[in-house]
């Protein structure tokens, strides 16, 4: 088994390819790929060797993954309305979900035999404004979708598995005005989730009832040290939140302050805080190994990736290695391959 971390570099329109040493952390760096135009979110299908990957020219390019080398050849692309500010799949590998920032809208594509997603659209629907992260729960039976101020809800669908197309339940979730969640990731037990929110640099626990797809807020706590933040050359906000397989620690980075906020999980989906540790400059896309040893995050200002082994005992992040990336580096991906 050989393990390949992918990173999108917009501000270089290519996806650097590298292999992690996983008794190590460490990253070697193998080749990159070339793209038309600059890649921002990727995804990896569950079921297939591709790579999914949103580019600034309003497509999604599928990539097939060589499963000697790691190597990644286009496959093929679908236009879309908009580049979507995160992609993925839902849990069979056979739907490619997007959500869109500007349209504040959610789409479905098919994703065919070989893994390759293509047309016609199943689905286009509106939400409401900022729409920046979409996922299905393990069961593949409910997608969320978080939106940031002012849209300021997380929007809940039901997916029909059989032909791909979620159905809009309501009520929407309306956190406290000025929160705007961002991004969400599942506890790897399914009954809680929690949110980073861009806004008010804050992480929301919610209990997740995976009978009927609904929340139910647990707890609010913030991402910054007691003594606060003072904005100097920009404001404050979160970005990808992370969670690690075994479920007892979380991560939120913060985009401003420059830090990881580290947080211990509690068997009750509560947190604690256990520190603060400096990351680079403006994360954007983190990642955790499949073990759990391992935090990355990238610097989309200073075009370095910054890697952390975590303690298993305390959930502390010790700095491991810094980077030199590319221009813009935004979002990782880390695949294991025979």
């Amino acid at each position: 088994m050989t393990r390949y971390v992918y990173i999108s570099l917009c501000g270089d329109s290519k996806i650097s390819i590298f292999t992690m040493d996983p008794a190590t952390g460490k990253l070697s760096h193998k080749e990159d790929t070339k793209l038309d135009a600059g890649p921002v979110a990727m995804a990896m299908n569950p079921a297939k060797p591709v790579l999914y990957a949103a580019i600034e020219s309003n497509e999604v390019v599928s990539l097939s993954i060589d499963s000697a080398s790691g190597g990644l050849s286009n496959a093929g692309s679908i236009g879309l309305k908009e580049c979507p500010a995160m992609i993925s799949t839902d849990r069979t590998g056979r739907f490619l979900m997007s959500a869109y920032y500007g349209a504040g809208a959610i789409s479905v594509n098919p994703i065919d035999d070989d893994g390759i997603a293509g047309d016609p659209q199943i689905q286009w629907e509106e939400t409401t404004n900022r729409a920046h992260y979409i996922e299905a729960d393990a069961a593949n039976k409910f997608v969320l979708v978080p939106h940031v101020v002012p849209g300021n809800a997380i929007y809940r669908f039901e997916l029909d598995n059989s032909n791909g197309r979620l159905a809009l339940m309501e009520p929407h979730v309306t956190p406290p005005e000025g929160e705007g969640p961002r991004h969400f990731c599942f506890h790897p037990n399914q009954r809680f989730i929690y949110t980073a929110n861009e806004d008010n640099s804050t992480v929301t626990a919610y209990q997740f009832d995976n009978s009927d797809g609904s929340l139910t807020r647990l707890q609010n706590v913030s991402t910054l040290p007691p003594e606060g933040y003072t904005p100097g050359e920009e404001t404050n906000s979160c970005a990808q939140i992370r969670i690690t397989p075994n479920g007892k620690f979380l991560y939120a980075p913060n985009r401003g302050h420059n830090t990881a906020a580290c947080f211990r999980v509690g068997d009750d989906g509560g947190l604690s805080t256990i520190g603060y540790t400096p990351i680079e400059r403006h994360t954007r896309g983190t990642a955790i190994d499949p073990d759990g040893c391992y935090y990355y995050t990238t610097g989309t200002k200073s075009g370095r990736m910054a890697s952390f082994i975590i303690s298993q005992q305390t959930g502390a992040l010790e700095p491991l290695e810094n980077i030199e990336v590319g221009d813009t580096p935004m979002w990782i991906e880390i695949v294991d391959l025979d």
